[in-house]
């Protein structure tokens, strides 16, 4: 079964301000967030161009390919797929109105894979980061008035599927994020990094996050740790995102270790 994350960059902010900075991008950082591949070698390709979405050409590639199978009918896999690609092109997008037009079409693209096959917790996990991705485009007001239904695409995200561990990466990110008052908990957090990375260990991003809040908890080995467990990974999942991942993951390490 291959994830796809997310969050371009998932670990990116999915809702503005600086409390909620982070959060999932994805993300759309991303995390263990995985479809499983559906049948058919155009969706296999589709997927692989987005896991390579890196290499020039490839994610408008993935797009367009997913354009022309909607047009010969509409399929829930194929909707979120699109959704996911647009996600990461509208990252990637100069000035808020651009960004705004693609996560919209994002959006739409999810809300039509869920009415379609409400089953699919890839559906839902994409619509939640998508509506995310919105949200922090559109300003703080309107991303704190998506907390809940972005969790609620969660919390539909593991009960169909339990081991999805990029629906644990974005709740571990709101709860990190969003202030006390609101439903934040830093320790609870802490849980969903932990549960994100034992569920989808070829996933870089959640190493990242999950080492991060190590730091912040003051567990310095534990950290060090997660980071070099990251860069052991020999088969990320999402090649993309890993490279720059592991830069990251270089620099923390390089920081952690001269103090």
């Amino acid at each position: 079964m291959i994830r796809a994350v997310a969050d371009g960059r998932v670990r990116r902010n999915l809702l503005t301000g600086k409390f909620l900075s982070h959060f999932l991008a994805a993300s759309l950082l991303l995390a263990g967030a995985a479809p499983a591949l559906a049948e058919g070698g155009t969706r296999a390709e589709i997927d692989r161009l987005y896991f390579h979405r890196d290499q020039a050409g490839s994610l408008e590639q993935s797009i367009a390919k997913l354009d022309e199978l909607l047009k010969g009918g509409e399929a829930a896999d194929l909707y979120w797929r699109r959704c996911r690609s647009i996600i990461r092109r509208g990252e990637l997008r100069d000035g808020k109105s651009a960004k705004l037009d693609d996560y919209d079409l994002a959006r739409q693209d999810c809300e039509k894979s869920v009415k379609l096959d409400d089953k699919d917790p890839d559906a839902h996990f994409w619509h939640g980061v998508s509506m995310g991705r919105w949200g922090e485009a559109k300003g703080l007001m309107k991303a704190m008035f998506l907390i809940k239904p972005i969790r609620a695409e969660m919390q539909a995200t593991l009960k169909l599927d339990p081991k999805y561990g990029g629906a644990h990466r974005v709740l571990g990110e709101m709860l990190w994020q969003i202030p006390g008052f609101a439903g934040g908990d830093k320790k609870a957090a802490l849980g969903e990094y932990e549960t994100a990375v034992m569920l989808s260990p070829r996933y870089s991003s959640n190493y990242i996050a999950l080492a991060d809040a190590y730091v912040h908890f003051k567990r310095k080995d534990d950290a060090i740790k997660t980071l070099n467990d990251l860069l052991a990974i020999s088969d990320p999942a999402d090649p993309a995102e890993f490279k720059d991942d592991s830069a990251d993951a270089k620099k923390r390490l390089a920081d952690l270790t001269k103090k």
